[in-house]
Order: structure tokens, then C-alpha cells, then sequence
């Protein structure tokens, strides 16, 4: 048996994960010095609040060590395989955690940096399951996942620098120009690497670059899955929805909250668009 393992930045449903049989790990969340597994001891909806009514930058961390260490060993059978895929390292240290744990023992296990997450992330993780089913080596899924990755587009849209900068992703003088100038950003990832891939001016500005990315989904039959994810306001994320139901009615669209760990580094009104 081939198990697949993720991490909760993955935008999965509760169904997704339960019918594929994935094994979700949680990052760490910090409020007021308490410790909180994200949608174990405190759900999205409740961090989401959180991060209303208090500005207080919230920190995140990756597992330990040793909670993979323990996660592999569960799941583990003689004969078996694990495939462990994880949000990119150029957001979190919780790959490079996996792989130091997968060291330590003799299961065999593949780790994969997917340079992605949120629903990118999933959709990685679900293909893996899926693969899981007819392959019986790991090292044909791991082979076909990474070509995967390139079909997968990640773009978010940033409403305030603050949280970029406290994160340690944006300087602070990036930071405080923004604040100046109402500056609005449109992230992507392409290749695992964090970048900015638009800058708009205002709310009007911000709605062109969404405009944008609506009309490239909706003109691409080889379109078939997307992502909304947001912060805090769904008021955006419901607009494109219906926006693009309308226009592609045959899509399949996940419209959730984000991870606390996105939460911290997006910022309140911030929200990503996701699709392969």
C-alpha cells in the first residue's frame, strides 16, 4: 500500500481527505503564547476572527521532527510506501522537516516539495491518492506528480503589505510605501518561488488584475479545477465564483477559508486564486 501524507495548508474537504485516505499533518499556530494545531485545537473560522480583532502578528511553525517521525511510523506496514508532499519551502520549513525525519528511519518514504499550497497544494495530494490507486511504486507517482506541478496555477491577491512585512517576505520600506499609495499586489508561485507577478492601485486597480485571471479560466477548456481560498471576506472569492460558474458551469470550484499559516502571511481581505 502506498499511503499519501500532506500537511494542513493543503485546501482539502473533510470528504476529499477521508474517501482518498490522506493523512494530514497540522502546522502550529501561536496566539498569546498558546500553542494551537491548526483544525485540531482551533478551527479556521475562529483563527480568521482572531486575526480581526487582534493585529497582533500571530507566528506559525512547521511539525516537529517528530510528529512525522511518529505520523510514518502509524501508518507504516511492512511492504508499504509513503509519499509525503508538502507546502513550498519558500513559505515553510516543513518539507525540509519531513525529509530530515524520513532519514532517521528505513521506511520507505518520498518527499515532495510541491513549491505550492492551499488548494494547489491539494490538488497535488489528490492526484497522488488517485495515482496511488494503479501505480505500486512510488517512484513512478513521484515521477508523474512532478510533471503535474507545471499544470498548476497559484495566484494571490494581497490587499495590505503588513502582514508580507511581518512575515519577513516584504521589507518594511516596501511596506510602508504601499500603506502611502493603496498599493495592491498579485503573487504567484511559478517554479516554487514567491513572486510579484502584478502591482495595482486601489480597489479599481485590483479588480482589473482579478478580471484577468477570471477571463484566462473561463477561455481554457483545459481548465478544469479551481481554487478560492480567503482570508477573512468571502465577498471577492463569491464574486468570481459567480462570475465563473456563469460563464463555465462545468468547473469544479472549492471556495474555503485559507490555513492559518496563509492567514498570517496574506493579511485580512486577501484571498488566491487556484486552477489546473
Amino acid at each position: 500500500m502506498i499511503h499519501i501524507v500532506t500537511d494542513s495548508t493543503a485546501q482539502l474537504t473533510d470528504r476529499e481527505i477521508r474517501t482518498n485516505h490522506i493523512t494530514v499533518i497540522p502546522l502550529t499556530v501561536t496566539l498569546n503564547g498558546k500553542n494551537y494545531r491548526d483544525q485540531i485545537d482551533i478551527s479556521r473560522n475562529e483563527f480568521s476572527n482572531q486575526l480581526k480583532t487582534n493585529r497582533e502578528f500571530r507566528q506559525t511553525s512547521q511539525p516537529s521532527v517528530g510528529d512525522f517521525i511518529e505520523t510514518y511510523k502509524w501508518l507504516f506496514q511492512p511492504g508499504d510506501q509513503i509519499i509525503s508532499i508538502h507546502i513550498g519551502s519558500v513559505l515553510s520549513g516543513t518539507v525540509k522537516t519531513a525529509q530530515m525525519a524520513a532519514n532517521q528511519l528505513t521506511i520507505p518514504t518520498k518527499i515532495l516539495d510541491s513549491g505550492l499550497t492551499d488548494r494547489g497544494l491539494g490538488l497535488v495530494v489528490l492526484r497522488a491518492a488517485k495515482l496511488a490507486q494503479s501505480q505500486n511504486t512510488s517512484e513512478k507517482i513521484m515521477s508523474q506528480l512532478k510533471n503535474y506541478l507545471s499544470q498548476i496555477t497559484l495566484v494571490c491577491f494581497i490587499n495590505s503589505l503588513d502582514y508580507l512585512v511581518k512575515g519577513g517576505r516584504a521589507n518594511r520600506a516596501t511596506g510602508f510605501i504601499s500603506s502611502l499609495i493603496n498599493l495592491k499586489l498579485e503573487l504567484s508561485m511559478p517554479n516554487g518561488e514567491l513572486k510579484v507577478a502584478h502591482k495595482a492601485r486601489g480597489k479599481h486597480g485590483m479588480q482589473k488584475l482579478i478580471n484577468q485571471v477570471v477571463d484566462r479560466i473561463t477561455k481554457d477548456p483545459q481548465i478544469t479545477q479551481v481554487g478560492l481560498s480567503y482570508v477573512d471576506s468571502h465577498q471577492d472569492t463569491d464574486a468570481i465564483e459567480m462570475a465563473l460558474r456563469d460563464q463555465r458551469p462545468d468547473l469544479k470550484i472549492i471556495n474555503q477559508l485559507t490555513s492559518p499559516t496563509i492567514m498570517t502571511h496574506v493579511g485580512p481581505k486577501g484571498f488566491a486564486i487556484i486552477f489546473a
